[in-house]
């Protein structure tokens, strides 16, 4: 594959919708082209040869927002072609893809959209309703296409024109790349890195009324992150540290829970936990249901307050914290400095993932 180098420095990318968003229905122009595109994928099946890493850059026509698109489905359990917004998106899927910690929900809560394909039980109605009225008919596993988008902070939900749009391109894009890629002598370069600091990207052009696209190197630089300051009460500090050191370790985690919510017609917040639990005896010292409404960041600087409390309640300040995630250490790191409390790392948290099965398990409707 060669590619025109034209080393673009990207500084920041337009949304997608403004306002209230509305689902794609099948009335909308965009709905057949979007859906027979998807069909054309699945017939060429590119992850039979390109790998999930083996990210191309697309710049959308109208807007000038870049994406990245990924083709899934090399294990056979989830084939589809992810599009990964923005500068944001693509260093977010990096970076989880380089995280060893990284858990299999984290994809959630990159922003993206997807067409995949699954059981016709899979499907909600909306979708299925999409696909009746525009006539289309499939059989056999794995062979319904649906498309969700993907909000930090969100539950998946159902793509609207913007974004349908944008996936149009994507599909149609990564349907001539992926048979260049396949009659390739050479391996595909991961990650789409054609050189130093160059991505490809797929770049588009008006000649009268049609769209020529051709590749280019674009430089994509990681966008600046405010850091995570998360701010307790000075009080509650103080009234921590007259009480008595005890020789307990706690466990601590934040995770994501089944269900949603939000008004009929919006896209349903997800639904995290935050856990305080005694790693001995499995006792769940507090707990408490979080969004992120206003942002990821703003959920996350709320997080060190929150166990404070759950400390000052129980009027237990431990010798030890043990959290999964490094984010976790990162938060409480200013208060077990202040406490003098020992912070550890672990994969292994038993009392908090006994108690998230039985909180899991009640949420779904289940038996605890």
């Amino acid at each position: 594959m060669t590619a025109k180098t034209q080393l673009k420095q990207i500084s920041g990318a337009p949304q997608l919708d403004s306002g209230k968003e509305i689902p794609l229905g099948s009335s909308d122009p965009e709905a057949r082209p979007l859906i027979n595109l998807a069909i054309e994928l699945k017939q060429l099946a590119p992850w039979q040869w390109m790998q999930e890493t083996d990210l191309i850059g697309i710049e959308h026509p109208e807007t000038g927002e870049i994406g990245f698109m990924s083709i899934m489905g090399t294990l056979g359990e989830h084939e589809a072609l992810a599009l990964y917004l923005g500068a944001e998106g693509f260093y977010d899927f990096i970076d989880m893809v380089t995280d060893d910690d990284a858990t299999a929900d984290r994809v959630i809560g990159i922003r993206h959209v997807q067409a995949a394909f699954s059981d016709r039980q899979y499907l909600e109605k909306r979708d299925r309703d999409l696909l009746k009225e525009l006539g289309f008919k499939f059989r056999g596993p794995m062979c319904w296409p649906s498309f969700r988008s993907y909000r930090a902070g969100y539950t998946p939900w159902f793509i609207t024109r913007a974004e349908a749009r944008f996936l149009i391109h994507a599909l149609t894009q990564i349907l001539e790349v992926a048979k260049r890629i396949r009659d390739e002598p050479q391996p595909f370069h991961p990650t789409g890195r054609v050189e130093k600091n160059g991505y490809l990207m797929r770049v588009s052009r008006k000649e009268e009324s049609r769209l020529v696209w051709e590749d280019q190197v674009w430089l994509i630089p990681r966008p600046m992150q405010e850091p995570i300051q998360g701010v307790i009460d000075r009080e509650l500090l103080e009234g921590l540290r007259h009480i008595p050191q005890v020789n307990l370790e706690l466990e601590v985690d934040l995770f994501m829970a089944p269900g949603r919510i939000g008004k009929p017609g919006d896209r349903p917040l997800a639904i995290y936990l935050l856990f305080l639990a005694d790693s001995d005896s499995g006792f769940i010292l507090g707990h408490e249901v979080k969004t992120a409404a206003e942002s990821f960041a703003v959920m996350h600087a709320s997080i060190p307050e929150s166990i404070a409390q759950m400390l000052w309640k129980n009027q237990i300040v431990p010798a030890k914290l043990i959290v999964r995630s490094q984010l976790l250490g990162d938060l409480l790191t200013p208060l077990t400095q202040e406490l003098n409390i020992e912070l550890r790392r672990s994969e292994e948290l038993p009392a908090i993932d006994e108690a998230a099965e039985a909180m899991t398990a009640w949420m779904r409707g289940g038996k605890i």
